[in-house]
This record gives structure tokens, C-alpha cells and sequence, in this order.
């Protein structure tokens, strides 16, 4: 039976896929991260950045130079602190830039973030907002390059897993429950599909007399209509319980 039951393996397998989420314009920065469905805001700020200036001559060219330095600034201490949330994150899929006008490409451009992070930019979105409301805003707007992102990264799984699988010799691929089990006790599993349709239990039996345990797979209709055996060891008539499921 190529679908089988394997129990959460922790530190092994992610539950929920992980984003980062940056909205940036020269007035506000908001950081946050998508864990699965839910959206969590990390850090908001504010700019001191100067808005237009209505006077012309030399006096608007100099405003216009320090309105370019306190900007410049702006993006660094954005930068930093986007860098800094987003390194510390474990197992981060991708970094979502949102934000309204061309200030976010800008932003980007110029490479204020660190370079391990802007590596991992899945893409640029408009949004509305640059607050909290905003980062729903930007997950609803990439929600269809992340499903496109999900099935090409799908496809790749099955492509590399069909082509080891059908070599006569030196195969890395493995199915079938017992086998998966054996290289997941010794380490030695680097990637592991499952089935979404998969339906089955591990149950542990455990015998009352002498204590003997032993583990069983079961499907869904198989585990309703179970009834434990009698002890294979102690040969006692009473039959074993089931300990864990």
C-alpha cells in the first residue's frame, strides 16, 4: 500500500508554510509573517520624512536634499529591522514587498535589506495600505503567485521522486510504510510525501499480563470494526488493549 500513517516527527516536518510580510512607503513600514492562514504584525513604524514643499529657488533644492537624506535613512532603519525579524525566523519560504506608488521597488533596488533575505523576495504587490489592514491586503494580492509558487514546487517533489523511482540501480526514492519507517528511525529521509487523502492509524497494543506491546496500521474502516488480539507472547486468553492511537 503505497499510503501509510507516519506520526508527527517534530523538528523533522513544518506544519504550516512560513512568508514574510514587508509593506514599506516613505510614511509607514509594517513587518509581519504569514503562518499558514494566520497573519501576525511583528513591527509597525512612522517616518519623520518631509512631505512636499511648495517654495521654489535654492531653498526648495536644499529641502529637497535633506528630504532625500531623512528618506535614506528611513529605508536603512526599515532595512534593519525587516532584516533582522526575517534572519531570525526559522524555515521562512519567501518575503512578500507590498506597498502603494514605486516606493517599495525603490526600496528594493537599492538593496536595504540584508542579502539573504532579499534573495528570498517572492514578489512585489500594490496595496492600498501600509498598516496592520494592509498586510491582509498584500496576502489577499499574492495569494495567487503562492498557489502557483505550491504547485510548481509540487511538481518538482513528483518529477525528482518518479525519476528515482524508476532507476534499476541506485535508487534514492522509497515507498511503502515499513521501509519509509526504517529510514525515518535512521535519518536518512530527506524528503516525504504523504497522501493528502491519507486515512490511517498507528495504534500501539499493549498486553495487560505481561506487558507486551506491539504497533499496528490501520485504515479508518479497519480501526471501527478492530478487535485487539490475544497476546502473541503470553499466549493469555485475555485480549491486548489499545494503549495509543
Amino acid at each position: 500500500d503505497s499510503l501509510f500513517y507516519v506520526e508527527p516527527l517534530e523538528g523533522m516536518l513544518t506544519e504550516r508554510e512560513i512568508y514574510g510580510l514587508l509593506l514599506i512607503d516613505r510614511r509607514e513600514c509594517t513587518i509581519g509573517i504569514l503562518r499558514g492562514n494566520r497573519v501576525d504584525m511583528l513591527n509597525y513604524k512612522t517616518s519623520q520624512v518631509p512631505g512636499k514643499h511648495g517654495r521654489g529657488g535654492q531653498s526648495q533644492r536644499r529641502f529637497e536634499r535633506l528630504t532625500e537624506i531623512a528618506a535614506h535613512e528611513w529605508f536603512v532603519k526599515c532595512g534593519e529591522k525587516a532584516s533582522e525579524i526575517f534572519l531570525a525566523e526559522e524555515n521562512i519560504k519567501g518575503i512578500l514587498v507590498g506597498g502603494p506608488g514605486p516606493t517599495k521597488h525603490y526600496f528594493i533596488d537599492e538593496n536595504y535589506l540584508h542579502y539573504e533575505i532579499q534573495d528570498k523576495i517572492v514578489d512585489l504587490f500594490d496595496t492600498g495600505y501600509t498598516d496592520e489592514f494592509g498586510l491582509k491586503e498584500l496576502v489577499t494580492s499574492a495569494s495567487g503567485t503562492m498557489t502557483d509558487l505550491k504547485i510548481s514546487k509540487e511538481k518538482k517533489v513528483m518529477k525528482r521522486f518518479l525519476k528515482e523511482i524508476t532507476k534499476t540501480k541506485g535508487s534514492l526514492a522509497l515507498y511503502g510504510e515499513q521501509q519509509v519507517r526504517k529510514a525515518l528511525e535512521m535519518g536518512v529521509v530527506d524528503t516525504l510525501i504523504l497522501s493528502e487523502g491519507l486515512r490511517k492509524y498507528r495504534v500501539k497494543l499493549k498486553c495487560t499480563s505481561c506487558d507486551y506491546t506491539e504497533e499496528l496500521t490501520l485504515g479508518e474502516d479497519a480501526l471501527n470494526d478492530f478487535n485487539p488480539p490475544n497476546c502473541s507472547k503470553c499466549e493469555t486468553s485475555t485480549p491486548m488493549e489499545i494503549d495509543e492511537k
